[in-house]
């Protein structure tokens, strides 16, 4: 069984996490960035760790130098992709297709600043959200378990964090 710990869209200056993502990122086996670190001092605490990334939109001239637009991996036969964004609204069929391009059977993105899952076409689509500047939903990142050819992704909550909601109420109990 491996542990991948999905994170996006951190967007420091400095190294200021919060403390249940620093604990979420000691327990996982590799940590998968989809960009937007913003500064390269963040950039290179998180390569600190067994990390899969690629290069967001506000990300620095030192990352844009270091990191592809789209990165590819396996875990237990299982294929993961990884991008920054894609050309969506409301609906992920644009990355449906890039993961079929890619050849992924999970494809993790970013730039949205909220969780999202989907399936599309046999294909999982996975945004973790941000765990520091959330849109329209609470401070997060994803928790995926491969266990052979089983994926199972985790939504977490990491830091009371909201943005236009009113969702602290309805989440008592799970941070």
């Amino acid at each position: 069984m491996k542990r991948i710990l999905a994170i996006a869209d951190t967007h420091l200056e400095s190294w200021d996490i919060p403390d249940k993502l620093a604990e979420m990122m000691e327990n996982a086996d590799i940590i998968v960035h989809a960009g937007d670190f913003d500064s390269y001092p963040v950039y290179r605490k998180f390569a600190e760790y067994e990390l899969i990334a690629v290069v967001g939109n506000s990300d620095d001239e030192k990352i844009r130098e270091e990191l592809p637009e789209a990165a590819t991996f396996e875990v237990d036969g299982i294929r993961f992709g990884v991008v920054h964004k894609g050309n969506y609204l409301n609906q992920y069929h644009d990355l449906g297709y890039r993961a079929m391009e890619l050849g992924v059977d999970v494809l993790i993105f970013g730039h949205l600043h909220r969780f999202v899952l989907e399936e599309l076409k046999g294909r999982i689509l996975v945004c973790p959200g941000s765990p520091t500047q959330p849109r329209l939903s609470a401070a997060s990142c994803a928790e995926i378990i491969v266990d052979g050819r089983k994926v199972n992704v985790q939504y977490h909550v990491v830091q009371p964090l909201f943005c236009g909601m009113d969702a602290l109420n309805k989440l008592r109990g799970y941070l």
